[in-house]
Formats: structure tokens, sequence, C-alpha cells
């Protein structure tokens, strides 16, 4: 049995810190937005769900002057999508394009539809 480095002890109680480091720096001023890490979250939570998702047909970036441009899916969206089961999300056809509900105000670049979540 191999003895392990003394030094892999202390990173497993400095890595958390290291994270929650990281996060704070995103979201920090010109960093990562709540509601473009809460639209990040669901998209990987539907890409785990359903085969072949379409990653790229949602934005999840906010942008432009003033943050003009926002994130495809709502805060309150994406925490929908992301407490659903993935069950649940293919029952509601979360998983096909075709039952995708139209966006109400999109400023280009962003996805004509969008998953819905009831």
């Amino acid at each position: 049995m191999l003895a392990q480095p003394r030094h892999s002890r202390g990173w497993k109680l400095l890595r958390p810190v290291v994270a929650a480091a990281a996060l704070l720096f995103l979201l920090a001023d010109y960093g990562i937005d709540r509601d473009e890490l809460l639209c990040e979250v669901a998209v990987v939570h539907l890409a785990k769900c359903c085969p072949n998702f379409p990653t790229r047909e949602l934005y999840c970036v906010r942008s432009g002057c003033e943050g003009s441009l926002a994130p495809d899916l709502s805060p309150d969206r994406a925490q929908c999508l992301q407490t659903k089961s993935c069950a649940e999300l293919q029952a509601l056809g979360v998983c096909e394009l075709d039952s995708w509900e139209p966006v109400r105000t999109c400023v280009a670049p962003c996805s004509a539809k969008v998953p819905a979540c009831h």
C-alpha cells in the first residue's frame, strides 16, 4: 500500500476554500450574474436528462450595454427546470425542441423558444 503524500490531506481541506473564492470572484463585478448561473445550471441539468439536448439553442449570457441582453431562461424558469426530475422533464416535453414555447421578448442573440416549466 502506497503512502499518500502529506500535502494531499491539506489540499482536501483547502479545496473548498479555493472553490468558494473562485465562485465569489465570478459573482463579483464583471463576473457571472445570478441569472446567468441559474440558466447555466438548468441547461446542465437538462443536458443530463435529455439525450441530444440542444444546449446551443439556449443563451445564458448577460451582455450588451447595461446588460440589455439577458439569459433566455428567466431565474424563475431556470429554478423550476432544475427542481424537476428527469422523468418530469421528459413528461413535460422539455427534451423535444418542438414543444418549447415562444419567447415574448428577444433581442438577438437569443433563442426564439425556450423549454416550458409548469
